[in-house]
C-alpha cells in the first residue's frame, strides 16, 4: 500500500468523506475602531476639510506619493499591480462614479515633503479628486496605518477602518459600496 493510501486510511474522514480537515474560510470585514482626531486642512484646490466633512459618509482615504505615481507612469502599467504602487487611475474612476453620492466620498493625501509636486502632477494627469498635500497631517491622522496599504476607509461616525492588508483596492471599493448600500436600504426601509 502506498504511503498516501496508508495516511488516508489512518486519517478520520470529515463529514464530507474527505480525509482532509475542514478549514473555515477567513472572513475579513471592514472594522471601524479608532476615532480620527479633529483636523483642519486645505486641499490643493483650496477647499478646507475638517473631520465634520467626513461624517455622514463613507470616505475612501488614499495615501500616495508623486515619486511612486511617476515611476508607474514612466514604466509598464502592469508594475502598478505587481509592486502595489499608485492606483490613482482607479481612484479617479471611483471618484467620478461617486462624485454626487450622498453616502460615499473620496479624499486623497499626498505624502510628498515638497507640497508643490502634488498640484503639478494632478494637473498634468488630469485628475480631479481632492488632494491634501501634508505629510505631517498624514502621520497625525493615520499613524502607522498610513500607507500600508495606501487605502483606508472612514465611516460616517468618523472612525477609521483597520488596514485590510489582504484586500486589493478594488475589493475595498466594492466593500464601501456594499456597506453604503446596506446602510442606505436599512435607513430608508422598504417602499
Amino acid at each position: 500500500m502506498s504511503v498516501l493510501l496508508a495516511q488516508q486510511a489512518a486519517t478520520p474522514a470529515g463529514e464530507s468523506g474527505s480525509p482532509f480537515l475542514p478549514v473555515s474560510p477567513v472572513r475579513e470585514d471592514l472594522r471601524f475602531e479608532a476615532q480620527l482626531p479633529a483636523f483642519e486642512a486645505k486641499d490643493i484646490a483650496g477647499r478646507t476639510w475638517r473631520l465634520d466633512d467626513l461624517r455622514a459618509k463613507f470616505t475612501l482615504i488614499y495615501i500616495w506619493h508623486t515619486f511612486e505615481a511617476r515611476a508607474v507612469d514612466a514604466h509598464d502599467p502592469r508594475l502598478r499591480e505587481i509592486l502595489g504602487l499608485s492606483n490613482l487611475p482607479e481612484v479617479q474612476r471611483f471618484y467620478d462614479k461617486v462624485k454626487g453620492s450622498k453616502s460615499i466620498q473620496v479624499l486623497t493625501f499626498c505624502r510628498d515633503y515638497d507640497y508643490t509636486h502634488a498640484p503639478e502632477y494632478i494637473k498634468a494627469r488630469g485628475y480631479s479628486f481632492p488632494v491634501i498635500a501634508d505629510w505631517t497631517l498624514i502621520q497625525k491622522l493615520f499613524g502607522k496605518a498610513a500607507g500600508n496599504p495606501p487605502y483606508l476607509v472612514v465611516d460616517p461616525a468618523g472612525r477609521l477602518s483597520n488596514p485590510s492588508r489582504s484586500w486589493s483596492l478594488g475589493r475595498v471599493l466594492y466593500e464601501i459600496e456594499a456597506i453604503s448600500a446596506a446602510r442606505t436600504s436599512s435607513t430608508t426601509g422598504p417602499r
